[in-house]
């Protein structure tokens, strides 16, 4: 009787001091492990998730530039059509508009000036269209007002233009802005004088920065003819 007493004691002896703390040490160290791993995962999630909002974004504005420019009217006798990059940083037609970066002008395949930059004061890409003047029709009946072209801001899915600047790609201009956006293995010498090179930088405040390269082939531009920097 007595010795199963004691076999039923200590089969129901509970747990030690020492097997609570280790246990615990254990847990812990567990918990820390996966919370880096989950931590991980999560930032690489934003990261990619971030990424790939920017790359759709980018691709949405940089092809409607490259479709504005790539067919730019180019007259050998009235180079005042012909594509040119200001560097100016103040827009100043009809209204004020700061720039952020630079800006270029082309003739479309319209007819239709127009100029076309990053709004620093909105973060958006920006279409000038130049008033036209019809002077076949009196009393400026057929005249046509200028007027500023935006997305909608919708499409930015949360990002803003932080810059956005074009260079002759032919140029030592796209080197350097190459070195800005951090875009590598570019060189100028690599380029003809029909191309543009547009670099443009997209931020996000939960996704960061991301920078975007494109060169665009102007199809009515000579290969000899540099493209006009003011």
């Amino acid at each position: 009787m007595t010795g199963d007493y004691f076999k039923r004691k200590k089969n129901n002896r509970g747990t030690t001091l020492v097997e609570m703390v280790v246990s615990f040490a254990l847990l812990s160290i567990f918990v820390s492990v996966s919370a880096v791993v989950i931590s991980n995962v999560t930032n690489l999630y934003y990261h990619v998730r971030g990424e790939a909002y920017a790359r759709q974004v980018g691709d949405i504005l940089v092809e409607k530039i490259s479709s504005e420019i790539a067919t730019a009217q180019y007259s050998s006798k009235n180079s005042s059509v012909n594509p040119c990059i200001y560097t100016e940083t103040v827009f100043s037609e009809d209204t004020s508009e700061d720039i952020s970066g630079n800006s270029i002008m082309v003739v479309d395949e319209t007819g239709t000036r127009i100029r076309i930059f990053a709004s620093d004061d909105e973060g958006i890409l920006k279409i000038y269209y130049y008033p036209i003047v019809d002077e076949t029709v009196a009393g400026n009946a057929a005249d046509f007002k200028s007027v500023y072209w935006a997305f909608d801001k919708s499409i930015y899915n949360g990002y803003v233009i932080e810059s956005l600047e074009f260079a002759p790609a032919n140029s030592v201009l796209n080197d350097s802005l190459a070195s800005k956006y951090e875009i590598y293995d570019v060189s100028h010498t690599d380029y003809n004088s029909d191309i543009v090179a547009v670099y443009m930088k997209l931020k996000s405040d939960r996704y960061g920065q991301f920078n975007i390269c494109r060169f665009v082939r102007l199809c009515n531009q000579p290969e000899n003819d540099n493209i006009r920097v003011d």
